[in-house]
């Protein structure tokens, strides 16, 4: 794909006006691998941080209670134990913002004038302020860990993915986009716009290639959730289309290639709903831990992706029971089907 972009180059330092990058008629292959359970993580962190902070900063108010009987200060430390009394209960979608906000407001900005109320509290100014992680100014310890946890989950992933990715591009030459969240998703588009000697046997071979890298993941993610020790489980899915999408690169936004036309919006709709999908039947959510997930629509991609996973289980990748089922209709997506397969261990 970098020829074209040279082209471009080229005719724009010849004075030429701007013109998009298209390739016409390239298959999409999409896929992700998602972190389960990192919004309840993320929270619990936020709790104990949060909760920390707050038992700090009510040492500061009843070592200045015990020096000031006025009714301010009692009403200040009643407001600080209500407010981790609601904390130790649940943790609220605004409280990090608002319970931060609160300390610095109410007890943070006054410390130069308690620090010199008492010993006491002079003490516990300095043990409050001691416990804050000076990059974020606020106690941050049960987040950081977090944060460090799904960057090495993130980047863990990410390896594995690169790793099969060299192989997948010795087939034919194909554009990969890959994004790291709470866990990693890929993009890859190939056809014969970006690889003139593309045919139906490097299709073919290139789906079959990122099933094997995404089982490489899940075989990573077995590692990494034995390591962490975490409640957080990893999914797999990947989302099947057999018709072929235009994309282009205008340069007026922030992702290099988005789909062009009406005809190919039907794909991306799935694609930012497809890893919250249920099952129609059980109403469990069709990505399961520890499991591959396909999605499909027509029964001719079910039966080349049905050969897919027998090679899957010739190699020992897979197990042999095959779920599947039907997807709760989307907004605005229905007829989506799904099969649902166990990746082994490495033996």
């Amino acid at each position: 794909m970098r020829w074209r972009f040279e082209e471009e180059a080229e005719r724009r330092s010849l004075g030429l006006p701007p013109q998009a990058i298209t390739f016409t008629h390239v298959y999409p292959l999409y896929g992700i691998s998602d972190i389960r359970g990192s919004s309840t993580a993320r929270n619990q962190a936020i709790q104990t941080d949060l909760l920390a902070q707050l038992r700090l900063g009510l040492a500061v108010v009843e070592a200045i209670a015990a020096t000031d009987a006025g009714a301010f200060i009692q009403q200040l430390r009643l407001d600080v134990i209500a407010h981790i009394e609601g904390l130790e209960q649940a943790v609220t979608v605004d409280a990090e913002v608002t319970l931060e906000r609160y300390l610095q407001h109410h007890l943070e900005d006054q410390f130069d004038y308690f620090r010199h109320c008492s010993p006491e509290a002079e003490a516990a100014i300095s043990a409050y302020l001691a416990a804050q992680d000076p990059d974020h100014g606020c106690v941050y310890e049960a987040r950081a860990a977090y944060d460090q946890m799904i960057h090495q989950i993130n980047q863990a992933l990410m390896e594995t993915w690169q790793q099969q990715q060299r192989t997948m591009q010795q087939i034919t030459r194909h554009y990969c986009d890959i994004e790291a969240t709470d866990g990693i998703d890929h993009m890859m588009y190939g056809g014969k716009s970006i690889d003139g000697a593309f045919t139906d046997f490097h299709l073919h071979s290139l789906r079959y290639e990122q099933l094997r890298a995404v089982c490489a993941c899940a075989r990573t993610s077995f590692a990494l959730k034995a390591h962490h020790d975490t409640e957080m489980d990893i999914t797999h899915l990947v989302l099947v289309q057999d018709t072929t999408v235009d994309i282009t690169h205008s340069g007026n936004n922030e992702r290099l290639f988005e789909v062009r036309g009406t005809r190919d919006t039907r794909y991306e709709i799935v694609k930012k709903r497809i890893d919250k999908a249920v099952d129609a039947q059980s109403q469990r959510r069709i990505t399961q831990p520890g499991c591959l997930t396909l999605v499909y629509s027509t029964p001719e991609e079910w039966q080349e992706y049905q050969a897919y996973l027998r090679y899957l289980q010739r190699e020992g990748w897979i197990d042999t029971e095959i779920e599947q089922g039907t997807v709760e209709p989307l907004q605005g997506v229905t007829g989506l089907k799904f099969a649902r397969v166990r990746v082994l261990p490495e033996a």
